[in-house]
């Protein structure tokens, strides 16, 4: 089946990750692309986790978090050059067989953002095989997208504590 986490709400890679962990315990082969984010705010975090539990993830993309707890939101050619390998990553593990679950992280917000195109996204999907449950994050309003996947689950934001001016919390945003 193929997942799709989206919309402007906290909590999507949290699911993503969450699903990952409970096929982990399952037996499930799992692993992650994260696009979009660079290593050095997951490298305290989440990656620390699936270290130890020896889950295989790849880091595709530059650093975002800005040392005052900000976002950067501009696009700059970096991010589509990453965005690009991070498909790239993706399409080696979707072809690999080795995993029964994928996560790629913000795949549908570098899309939505311009750093990759719908095509190359598209693709991707079409190539994942029936026995793979590819898992797709991020924000993400693109009909034919969405029509390719089996379940789509929006986050919808009621009120979040950024708009008070709160910056992002290690262990919590990220």
């Amino acid at each position: 089946m193929i997942h799709a986490y989206i919309g402007d709400g906290k909590g999507k890679t949290t699911a993503a990750i969450g699903l990952m962990i409970r096929a982990f315990g399952a037996g499930r082969r799992v692993g992650v692309v994260f696009f979009d984010k660079g290593s050095e705010t997951y490298r305290h975090n989440e990656l620390v986790v699936l270290d130890r539990l020896g889950i295989e993830y790849h880091i595709s993309g530059n650093e975002r978090m800005k040392p005052d707890g900000t976002f950067r939101f501009a696009v700059i050619d970096e991010d589509i050059t990453e965005a690009g390998r991070g498909v790239c990553l993706a399409k080696e593990l979707i072809a690999s067989g080795r995993f029964d679950l994928l996560v790629l992280d913000e795949a549908l917000s570098t899309m939505t953002y311009g750093m990759l195109d719908r095509k190359s996204l598209l693709q991707l999907i079409e190539q994942t095989p029936n026995e793979l449950e590819l898992v797709l994050t991020g924000r993400c309003d693109d009909e034919q997208i969405l029509e390719q996947a089996d379940l789509v689950t929006s986050m919808v934001k009621q009120k979040h504590y950024f708009d008070k001016g709160i910056q992002a919390r290690p262990g919590i945003e990220y």
